[in-house]
């Protein structure tokens, strides 16, 4: 006998349950889209008149200015969403204050790079992005009541408590922006295909080449990163698995924020994780079995949060890097192995009601407190076996009975 708790943990015909709970409203949705596109729309405005913001002996490198002595450049940044809303993981928090929920936007600045030392680096200097980016966004923020805070790789906008905006600040040569637009233009016309700025956009960025993106940091200058390789990744392992490995890293993020207010166990190194465990799984778990699957990665989770956990995408870096052995390793290590013995106890509990007092200790109170969400699976397979050596041979019994059993639903 065993428990499915499948439909506590999601269905598709409710919302009725953890993955529904876990779901930021649309209404907060809408409210922080409307505070990206007022960004937006500010920066566009703020960058065709940059020369009122920040002096061009302050944002560009000097040896670009001697280019630009007959007139100024003209600066048209594009944006594209990047973190847990392009990889739709974005979850409602738990504890609010002091979490919150976020939208994390990439400002994209074609610029010319300038060659140095056998290296390319863009004309514009980092430092002054980030001072003409605040200073176009400074007047907005405070119509709007919002605060600007300044972090090392990005501007937050703190538009209340409990929600906040991250711009990243990216630049990319202005020279093959140019180039790959005109392609771009020219296909279009070619295929009778309308395209606006945000496609055209969207199909040249798919297209730049990795190493010619580059992100303003405030302390370290520019620093060679490319966002597309991490959406990329996660991407081929929902292509890989199915949507079911997505729902699982928010249910892991989801348990995170229900047992930390803050901590430094990134939802990054959590996907890694959840990522890594289900390419070595030697059986895959059925998509109609969430419980299983989560039981499948709990298992694992303490022994991958005792170890380096390496980033996809970028050789030599960690995503565990800054944890404190003694104490922050060592609590994320003691509550996994509490997690996996929760979810393993809930699903080999004796009662519905005894398997969902387990799930909302391990998950808390997102998961819905109605015990009729869970089943009792009974295997059946001793007694059939029983009735075949006892010489039951009637064709209508032996016709029920399928190898391997039939899928249990959620």
């Amino acid at each position: 006998m065993s428990i499915n708790a499948h439909r506590a943990l999601y269905s598709a015909n409710s919302g009725d349950n953890y993955l529904g709970n876990l779901t930021v409203a649309e209404g907060e949705r809408d409210e922080l889209r409307g505070v990206r596109d007022t960004i937006r729309e500010a920066l566009r405005s703020g960058f065709a008149n940059w020369g009122s913001y920040v002096r061009r002996q302050r944002l560009f490198d000097s040896a670009a200015l001697e280019a630009y002595s007959d007139e100024d450049p003209v600066l048209r940044p594009k944006f594209r969403m990047q973190g847990s809303w392009s990889y739709h993981t974005l979850n409602q928090v738990t504890y609010d204050p002091p979490q919150e929920i976020d939208l994390d936007d990439g400002v994209f600045l074609p610029v010319s790079f300038l060659s140095q030392n056998g290296e390319t680096h863009p004309s514009v200097v980092a430092i002054a992005y980030f001072e003409a980016v605040e200073s176009i966004l400074q007047p907005i923020c405070d119509g709007n009541g919002w605060t600007l805070e300044g972090k090392p790789s990005c501007v937050r906008v703190s538009v209340r408590e409990g929600a906040h905006v991250d711009l990243a600040l990216y630049a990319i040569p202005d020279e093959d922006f140019r180039v790959l637009v005109e392609k771009v233009e020219a296909r279009a016309l070619e295929s009778f295909v309308v395209c606006d700025a945000e496609m055209t956009f969207e199909q040249v960025y798919q297209t730049l080449p990795e190493d010619h993106i580059v992100l303003a940091h405030r302390i370290e200058g520019w620093k060679p990163s490319d966002p597309r390789k991490l959406e990329d990744w996660f991407q081929q392992a929902v292509k890989d698995h199915g949507e079911q490995i997505r729902r699982i890293c928010r249910y892991l993020k989801g348990w995170r924020d229900f047992h930390w207010e803050g901590c430094r166990l990134s939802s990054i190194a959590l996907m890694a994780v959840v990522v890594a465990t289900f390419n070595e799984a030697a059986t895959a778990p059925p998509q109609n079995r969430d419980d299983l699957a989560l039981e499948m990665v709990a298992e694992g989770l303490a022994a991958r949060l005792s170890s380096a956990i390496a980033n996809p995408v970028v050789d030599g870096q960690f995503l565990d890097e800054g944890w404190d052995e003694a104490e922050c390793r060592s609590d994320f290590v003691t509550k996994a192995k509490l997690l996996a013995r929760d979810i393993q106890a809930a699903l080999n509990a004796d009662t519905c009601a005894a398997s969902l007092r387990l799930l909302r200790t391990a998950l808390g109170d997102n998961i819905p407190d109605d015990a009729g969400l869970l089943n009792i699976f009974v295997d059946q397979s001793p007694t059939i076996l029983t009735q075949g050596m006892l010489g039951e041979t009637r064709p209508e019994s032996r016709s029920a009975v399928k190898i391997g059993g039939e899928p249990r639903y959620g």
